[in-house]
């Protein structure tokens, strides 16, 4: 019995999915992704350490990298080509407001917004903490135990990170939100959690257990860390600082094949339009987030070669290649 492979055809897909991850900005590692042994994951479990981002809009690649033709003779003759410069930028548009969507889209440092203390004068970027709890043995990446007593509730927004106790370098748990050049002479207790990634939704309280809608990014939490509970996010223009990320689109055949645009390290190019808008109706319009990033390069091991993106093909079973 003979088995007949079918045909190539083009990729047919409903949408591109988009995952993050951030950069650890000590080392400038990303997050490791191999193609071979990871690219068919599943996508409601991604591989450790990738943030899901939904599914983005006007996914647009741009090539910056050239090719530049090596003239000789006279007449000048092409004999040969060279590769004078890589890179490439990307954009797209996000489908929802969520923290991740604006750390994106921002290009900029994003500040959790504390539940307010009530005295003080008004800040721009959110006044001192109302409240700073600290967790039981035990807390997991998805269930924190909680002090008897503590005001948390089913539907609270929070961030879970340690106090800043005068460090410079890059802050955040997770993945780094803010640097701080030198040591400050004020201390802001809350400085590390103000600009930490690390939160999440609380979807349900049992006793003291609070079951979180998804996993901290962190991972369980330390001894060290302490919540505080958040009434949203600002991100502001100005300021040194610049996100890093990688990333993975993935575009999924009807047919079972699969592409991958894997890119280890983005940071924003400052060009972007922040936000796209779209009339549904007269007097009726949507407003996104949009981002639009640009490529860093690193080493590929494999021939220790420079590069800024991975494009990968895995094909659908008994496909022709």
């Amino acid at each position: 019995m003979t088995t007949t492979a079918l045909a190539a055809g083009s990729l047919i897909t409903k949408s591109v999915h988009a995952w993050f991850a951030p950069v650890d900005r000590t080392d400038v590692l990303p997050v490791p992704f191999d193609p071979a042994s990871m690219g068919r994951f599943n996508p409601g479990t991604p591989p450790s350490g990738w943030w899901s981002a939904g599914p983005v809009l006007g996914l647009k690649r741009i090539a910056a990298s050239s090719i530049k033709p090596v003239l000789s003779g006279a007449p000048a003759t092409v004999k040969s080509q060279v590769s004078s410069a890589v890179g490439e930028e990307v954009e797209f548009t996000l489908p929802s407001w969520t923290r991740i969507g604006l750390s994106l889209s921002s290009g900029a440092e994003v500040l959790n917004l504390f539940m307010p203390a009530g005295t003080g004068g008004a800040t721009p970027s959110g006044g001192t903490a109302a409240l700073v709890e600290s967790l039981l043995p035990g807390s997991t990446a998805t269930v924190l135990q909680l002090q008897v007593g503590s005001s948390v509730q089913a539907g609270d927004l929070l961030v879970v990170d340690v106090d800043y106790t005068g460090q410079a370098g890059f802050q955040g748990s997770g993945g780094a939100g803010t640097y701080v050049p030198a040591a400050p002479t004020t201390i802001d207790l809350h400085l590390v959690r103000r600009f930490s990634l690390n939160v999440a939704r609380v979807l349900s309280i049992n006793g003291t257990a609070a079951t979180l809608a998804a996993p901290l990014p962190a991972g369980a939490p330390t001894t060290a860390m302490r919540l505080s509970r958040l009434a949203g996010f600002t991100d502001r223009t100005g300021g040194a600082f610049l996100p890093e990320w990688s990333a993975l689109f993935v575009l999924d055949g009807v047919q079972g094949d699969r592409v991958l645009l894997h890119y280890p390290r983005l940071q924003p190019t400052g060009d972007a339009t922040r936000e796209v808008q779209e009339t549904l109706a007269p007097g009726v319009h949507r407003w996104r987030p949009s981002a639009k990033l640009r490529a860093l390069p690193i080493t590929d091991a494999n021939g220790n070669t420079p590069a800024v993106c991975f494009r990968t093909y895995l094909p659908a079973p008994m496909r022709q290649v």
